[in-house]
């Protein structure tokens, strides 16, 4: 058995047990936890849109792509071309010409606005309805979606079975980047009440400051946080922002889904919803108590996020635990990823960092304290994770 510092494999992993039966946990999910729902990751998806813009064949589209794939750095991912369509945007709206560059050419805000449209609505049916590309490419449609949901549903099962005592103190958050709503399908059908920041029904209307006012005051209510947004979010011109359904003749413009970050309105949206939700994120990290962020399918590949965590862990006084389900990334010098191998490391929070990964768990080093048959461990996986929760078994 591999030891360090007066640790050990078996003795940080049950420290690990103690930290999920905590009273006080928040849950950050990442794209990792849709994928066998058939949902693509960041550059699955952004392999497909590519792909959907291509097939539309308008050809302004398909140019200021291409442009845009020969700008931006070799890794982007759909949402950076998201973000710099914006940036593109709010520049030709303040230029005379009400255009921008890109590739050298001029590009008006209105031909970068459909642009921006056609890869939201993009994103929107492939989330939606479901794609995988694993050997065979299967594609699903409004008449035979492939979304899975079963994955969710065995974690928010593992989550709170045999936890009577747990569930009526326990203070759970859910924080998620995913625009799929399979978390809050899941939650739902396992009778939980879900407070989102919208009030109504299927139907609802932004009103955060009403719904997260009286967090958790009922046993089974749970915060959730979609931190980017979601498929079924609309900014409508005159009602504003509204959680939707498919299937409407009304609010049905794929176009005006709701997710980060947005191109029009570019400012407005600093401000509101998402300002609202990292506010609440910011929130949740920020506490003089004990408190733990447990985060899986994310790959710390979002700065904005990860500089709210650090910002939280640098905090005098601050006694938030990170542990994090993390597969193993190496590349030259980093051993999991450049964020994490950074914070295990650190001298003021570094001994609050935990990180299971494929080859061990990780506690203030970035070696692995390992298991006695050092076998590849997959609690790092949502099931993996899902078994962790439910049996304590790691493997």
């Amino acid at each position: 058995m591999t030891k360090m510092a007066g640790h050990d494999f078996e003795s940080i992993t049950e420290e690990l047990r103690k930290q999920l039966d905590s009273s006080r946990q928040n849950w950050l999910l990442g794209a990792g936890v849709s994928y066998k729902s058939n949902i693509p990751l960041m550059y699955p998806l952004t392999d497909r849109i590519k792909n959907l813009i291509v097939a539309s064949k308008v050809d302004k589209d398909i140019e200021i792509y291409n442009s845009l794939t020969v700008e931006l750095q070799d890794k982007s991912h759909i949402e950076h071309y998201l973000s710099h369509i914006g940036d593109l945007i709010a520049l030709a709206d303040r230029s005379k010409t009400q255009s921008a560059t890109v590739g050298g050419k001029s590009v008006t805000k209105n031909e970068l606005l459909n642009l921006h449209r056609s890869i939201i609505s993009a994103i929107g049916e492939t989330v939606r309805y479901g794609y995988s590309n694993e050997g065979s490419e299967v594609v699903g449609s409004f008449t035979k979606p492939i979304v899975e949901i079963e994955h969710h549903i065995k974690f928010v099962q593992a989550l709170y079975s045999n936890r009577s005592n747990l569930l009526s103190r326990s203070k759970l958050t859910f924080f998620s980047t995913n625009y799929d709503t399979l978390l809050e399908d899941a939650l739902g059908l396992e009778k939980f009440t879900v407070v989102d920041g919208f009030s109504g029904g299927a139907i609802a209307y932004w009103n955060p400051q009403f719904e997260f006012q009286d967090n958790h005051s009922l046993p089974n209510k749970c915060l959730l946080y979609k931190l980017h947004g979601s498929i079924d979010w609309h900014r409508d011109e005159k009602k504003g922002l509204v959680r939707t359904r498919y299937g409407t003749k009304y609010l049905a413009n794929k176009s005006e889904i709701m997710i980060y970050p947005q191109a029009t309105k570019y400012v407005e949206t600093q401000k509101d919803p998402f300002s609202y939700l990292f506010n609440g994120f910011r929130n949740a990290l920020n506490s003089n108590d004990d408190n733990v962020l447990i985060t899986c399918g994310y790959s710390f590949g979002d700065d904005h996020i990860n500089a709210e965590i650090e910002a939280a862990l640098s905090s005098r006084d601050n006694r938030t635990t990170i542990i994090a389900f993390a597969q193993e990334s190496p590349d030259g010098s980093i051993k999991i990823n450049k964020t994490l191998d950074t914070w295990l490391t650190d001298k003021q929070f570094g001994n609050r960092i935990y990180v299971a990964g494929q080859k061990g768990v990780y506690y203030n080093s970035t070696s692995p304290l390992q298991p006695a048959d050092k076998k590849d461990l997959v609690w790092w996986t949502f099931s993996g994770l899902t078994n962790f929760i439910l049996t304590g078994d790691h493997d």
